[in-house]
């Protein structure tokens, strides 16, 4: 008798168990789909748009309203993938009601010709070396080209609501170029790509809340991450370290909530005035 009150006991808290773990599976079915359906919906408010730069150059980017007294945030991807390829990002930006603009940079993505082409100078390099130059040379142009994006953004908005930045890899130093002649509000450097010069520039502007992310075996990236926070004399300031060699891209990719995590400190520090 004891022997079937013991099974039917087990037998109980089996099902129970089974139960519980159905539940927790569907909730969390429920919230990736939501959070997938979400992306799409912002996706499909997302409009390409054509900037024409100095040079009559045509650069393409992602532009999502946001509501009418919002802030905007300007989105640069790396030099390893085009502004696509953050779309979980500026999407889950654009979820708390900003204006952005994600931009795909001269010789990357849409913003590719058969004179400008990332893709072109990697297959046509024979070495480092040239590679480096080659992409240096390019990169040249990105000042003029991101200057004309956030002028873009801010006739976009026409609402004289401050203006904040994301940068990526080896469009960080593009952050420095424009807080030097602009008021951005905030800024957001995922594995930044320094010379020494840049961080200098960095050093003598004003101070402002920065949110700074790298894996911890990318090892140039983390020390300058580690070098700006620690120049930086704003307390909203943050700095992330993870474990490994993943690029921010990769990052952002299998730990997406902090998609979400930059998204609600842009909202801090990017209040309506």
């Amino acid at each position: 008798m004891n022997i079937f009150r013991k099974n039917g006991y087990k037998s109980v808290k089996h099902s129970v168990l089974k139960f519980i773990v159905f539940l927790l599976s569907f909730s969390v079915a429920q919230q990736v789909v939501a959070q997938s359906l979400l992306v799409k919906a912002e996706d499909n408010l997302a409009q390409t748009v054509e900037l024409i730069a100095p040079d009559k150059f045509k650069l393409s980017a992602q532009l999502i309203p946001g509501s009418a007294m919002a802030g905007g945030v300007l989105v640069l991807h790396d030099c390893q993938n085009s502004v696509k390829d953050f779309q979980s990002l500026y999407s889950a930006i654009a979820q708390q009601g900003f204006f952005v603009l994600a931009l795909d940079l001269r010789g990357f993505g849409a913003s590719e010709s058969e004179v400008y082409s990332h893709k072109h100078i990697r297959q046509q390099a024979d070495d480092i070396v040239s590679y480096q130059g080659q992409l240096a040379a390019l990169m040249l142009h990105w000042q003029k080209d991101v200057y004309k994006a956030y002028q873009y953004l801010q006739t976009a908005m026409n609402n004289n609501q401050p203006i904040s930045m994301v940068t990526s890899g080896c469009s960080s130093n593009q952050a420095i170029y424009l807080a030097e002649k602009t008021a951005v509000k905030s800024l957001v450097m995922l594995a930044p790509e320094l010379s020494y010069d840049e961080k200098e520039q960095f050093k003598h502007l004003a101070d402002m809340p920065i949110y700074l992310l790298s894996a911890k075996h990318l090892t140039e990236a983390m020390l300058n991450a580690q070098e700006l926070f620690d120049w930086s004399g704003d307390s909203h300031s943050v700095l992330q370290v993870f474990k490994g060699n993943g690029s921010s891209y990769n990052l952002l990719k299998h730990q997406s909530y902090l998609n979400e995590n930059i998204a609600t400190w842009l909202q801090s520090t990017l209040k309506a005035n």
